[in-house]
């Protein structure tokens, strides 16, 4: 993954935090929460963030783009420890289909 970002940007607080973090270079995933859904990024992908004036914009291997808008961020989570990454994510998919529930879940 290769991290993109404007030296001069004027970023909001929490994406200014996010990106000085992530140019340390010591992280193995990150993921974003914006009202309705999480993205997932690890640092093995391969991957460019590049971090705009108002959004940032993941360009995967394939041409595939993702834009996520500012003010649809509002929680960002940097993991340095794989096994932590692991943990929280068995925690997260403690709720499964196992009782053949077909309808869509909301997990908070």
């Amino acid at each position: 993954m290769e991290i993109k970002s404007s030296k001069e940007g004027n970023y909001p607080p929490l994406i200014k935090d996010l990106v000085t973090e992530l140019l340390k270079d010591d992280f193995v995933h990150f993921k974003i929460l914006c009202a309705n859904e999480v993205h997932h990024f690890n640092k093995d992908d391969d991957s460019i963030i590049s971090f705009k004036e108002t959004y940032m914009k993941e360009t995967s291997a394939n041409g595939d783009m993702l834009y996520i808008a500012y003010p649809d961020i509002f929680r960002a989570k940097l993991y340095r420890d794989i096994e932590q990454y692991i943990e929280d994510e068995k925690k997260y998919n403690a709720f499964n289909d196992d009782d053949n529930w077909t309808g869509n879940r909301i997990q908070f």
